[in-house]
């Protein structure tokens, strides 16, 4: 085995997908509509094809010359099962060239390899007309892959060309790609911050920077159950230290004011769920108290709510996201 090989292989090993990257395999009936919801028109693309062949898509991969390399990682990391029996799926493989630097884009990223491999599959059956009709597709991963047709080629994420598409397996469509795609960072699917299985209010206890928060939330009447699965909140939570900021004055006035507080509690929760990245595209978010916050990106992508840099971000929980700030922030 040679180094490049030997390195893949390893690299692979380390991956730790198990239950939690079975549970993103759940096939949905296949996609055989050529066209879009959102598209009126059909493109014509002028990508290579291959016709229907009666194996899996495992097997698919094994058998092209192309793909050595993605059959090592697919192998190694314990998917081969998943591509040979289960589907359909969508698979975006790179080349072994398209590969060649992905020991680079590993070490310069922090998203990792499981992810990467993750954002190359798709879950249903999509063929080449129709992945080229569609303005995105959304990846096992969680994220989307951004789709763009011009003069007849299909381009992924602006960077990656369809080399070969429409090679038809028994569970699923495979396409190859001659670029590795790569998911955003600051993906919320990759956070390792919070706890997935615990509510926003036990993730706030647990955080253990959110006390006065947590007894400013138990004081005040915002209608609020940050404890119930059921709902969807973005909270952004001032720390211990942004409340210990505040004048003496205006801290009784919250706790002997009780519009005040919930006014300002308000201010700080989003009825949705928004990772970092949806934040950074926007230029204001409505909130519960009714005047938006605004928000700023600067030169490094480090996002701000009214001036103020948000000290961390991506706190999962299992009915919303909490975003930390240093600073209280006044409607």
């Amino acid at each position: 085995m040679n180094k490049r090989k030997l390195w893949l292989t390893l690299l692979a090993a380390v991956l730790t997908f198990g239950l939690a990257f079975a549970g993103a395999f759940s096939p949905v009936a296949a996609q055989t509509d050529d066209t879009d919801d959102d598209t009126d028109t059909t493109t014509e693309t002028e990508t290579p094809t291959q016709t229907t062949q009666n194996q899996s898509l495992m097997a698919m991969i094994r058998n092209n010359d192309q793909l050595n390399d993605f059959e090592t990682l697919v192998q190694a990391a314990g998917l081969a099962d998943n591509l040979d029996n289960d589907g359909p799926f969508t698979v975006f493989a790179p080349t072994d060239a398209a590969l060649a630097n992905l020991e680079t884009v590993a070490a310069n990223t922090n998203v990792s390899v499981t992810d990467i491999l993750l954002y190359h599959i798709v879950n249903g059956s999509y063929n080449g007309q129709t992945v080229a009709n569609r303005s995105a597709l959304t990846t096992l991963m969680g994220e989307n892959v951004d789709i763009a047709v011009n003069a007849g080629s299909v381009s992924l994420n602006d960077s990656a060309g369809l080399v070969t598409t429409d090679i038809q397996a028994d569970n699923g469509t495979l396409h190859i790609i001659d670029t590795v795609l790569l998911p955003p960072e600051n993906s919320i699917f990759t956070s390792n911050q919070g706890s997935r299985d615990d509510t926003l209010w036990m993730v706030l206890e647990e955080d253990g920077r959110f006390t006065t928060l947590l007894s400013l939330l138990e004081t005040a009447d915002l209608g609020l159950n940050l404890d119930n699965p059921a709902q969807d909140y973005t909270l952004f939570a001032p720390t211990d230290d942004a409340f210990a900021k505040l004048s003496e004055e205006l801290m009784e006035q919250l706790m002997n004011e009780p519009a005040t507080l919930e006014t300002i509690l308000a201010y700080h929760v989003i009825g949705d769920s928004l990772s970092i990245n949806q934040i950074a595209n926007d230029d204001y978010i409505p909130t519960l108290e009714g005047r938006p916050l605004i928000v700023t990106t600067d030169a490094s992508n480090n996002v701000s709510l009214n001036g103020t840099p948000l000290e961390s971000f991506n706190i999962v929980a299992s009915n919303g996201v909490i975003h930390a700030v240093d600073t209280v922030l006044m409607p």
